[in-house]
């Protein structure tokens, strides 16, 4: 679909052009031998014309399009019958006739088989005529020259106009394309170093588990087995033979000393579950993780915030900055991001400013108008502020855990 600036060029080219023909009309009406009734008629005419004119940009049917145009060529013959020798009209009318055929039209051959239909058609009704039993003269080889002329001429440029808009909605189109593929690159980096991170602890862990089934399978086997035999020397050794049973006793006491300390160290290396990370260190793993993965410079100062805020808060804290840096990117075109936290009346200010475009009237999306409804539900409120050319701000209060703030 062509873009509004075409349609907009072409609907003032189209009024303005009916308005000249009726003031060309009035300065020649004058030098022609015509009833006075013609007068209405030619004014019926011209309003015919210029409503059908001002339909067709409404209209989304090519049949529509094709009957309104075709409609017009007929008016336009029978509005310059009359008028012989004199082209004013004519030249006028055909450049508005023309230039709505190339814009209007869908397709390059429909538009250039029209515009060249209508140039061919006004040679070709040059004709001697009779109106109202008046021969009206001829235009002149030069006149229908000029005529050819003008009306290629026409012809180019209204082509003209309709490649560079096409050419600036591909250029517009490709450039968004592009645009939602880099959002698309970048959510897909975030993911994969998310999961390189979880990779990584499940590689940790899983080594940690490796270790311990090698150290419980051999040295805490080989610990056991000493102790149970140093214990049988001890039930075999004679009653007087009390330095070597001291010495078996003292060497039993650091077998079982030392198989202690392994299955401590055993229960300090295998790890239970994996830690979750929640509240701010959270929020500052997602700015880092952010940071590689688009290169925009992610300002964050935690300020005088708790580390944590409690389950809830924590969660609502995290989606908001998480929806802040996505939006600012994706809506904004930012190049810079600053985060702020701050503790005010038993809550936390979170403060989100980005260097983007920002806009002249605020449209929220499902994603900020979820987020609002999910602080409001915490009893805490979202503001929002844009500018033209001065990015957007979000302010936010959210309330903590006080139970979770006095652990």
């Amino acid at each position: 679909m062509l873009k509004l600036f075409p349609r907009l060029i072409t609907l003032i080219i189209t009024v303005a052009a009916h308005l000249t023909a009726y003031y060309q009309f009035q300065l020649e009406i004058v030098n022609l031998p015509l009833p006075s009734k013609w007068v209405n008629q030619f004014y019926f005419l011209l309003i015919s014309s210029l409503l059908s004119g001002l339909i067709l940009p409404f209209c989304r049917y090519k049949l529509l399009r094709w009957v309104l145009l075709l409609f017009r060529v007929t008016v336009f013959w029978i509005m310059g019958l009359p008028f012989g020798s004199y082209l004013g009209i004519e030249l006028t009318l055909i450049s508005a006739l023309i230039v709505e055929g190339v814009i209007y039209l869908p397709k390059h051959w429909e538009s250039v088989s029209f515009a060249v239909g209508v140039w061919l058609f006004v040679l070709i009704a040059q004709r001697p005529i009779l109106a109202w039993e008046i021969a009206m003269p001829v235009p002149s080889k030069h006149d229908l020259l000029s005529l050819s002329i003008y009306s290629g001429l026409i012809i180019i440029l209204a082509f003209f106009l309709r490649l560079q808009s096409e050419n600036q909605l591909t250029y517009e189109e490709l450039n968004r394309s592009l645009h939602n593929a880099s959002l698309k690159l970048v959510k897909a980096n975030l993911e994969l170093q998310d999961y390189a991170v979880m990779a990584k602890q499940q590689a940790e862990m899983n080594e940690r588990r490796r270790l311990t089934r090698e150290i419980h399978d051999t040295l805490a086997y080989t610990l056991t087995n000493l102790v149970m035999m140093l214990e049988a020397a001890l039930d075999l050794t004679p009653g007087d033979c009390g330095v070597l049973q001291k010495h078996l006793q003292l060497t039993r006491d650091q077998a079982l000393k030392g198989l202690a300390d392994v299955r401590r160290a055993l229960q300090a290396l295998r790890p239970l579950e994996m830690a979750k990370v929640t509240g701010l260190p959270a929020i500052t793993n997602l700015v880092k993780t952010f940071t590689n993965a688009t290169q925009i410079k992610v300002s964050l100062n935690l300020g005088d915030a708790p580390l944590t805020l409690g389950k809830e808060a924590d969660l609502t804290a995290y989606r908001l900055v998480q929806e802040g840096i996505t939006n600012a990117i994706r809506h904004g075109l930012a190049t810079s991001i600053e985060i702020s936290f701050s503790s005010q009346n038993g809550g936390v200010n979170i403060y989100i400013k980005d260097n983007g475009f920002g806009a002249v009237k605020l449209n929220k999306g499902y994603g900020l108008t979820g987020m609002s409804e999910r602080i409001e539900q915490l009893g805490g409120r979202l503001e929002i502020f844009t500018k033209l050319g001065a990015g957007f701000l979000l302010s936010a209060w959210i309330p903590w855990d006080k139970e979770v703030i006095k652990n």
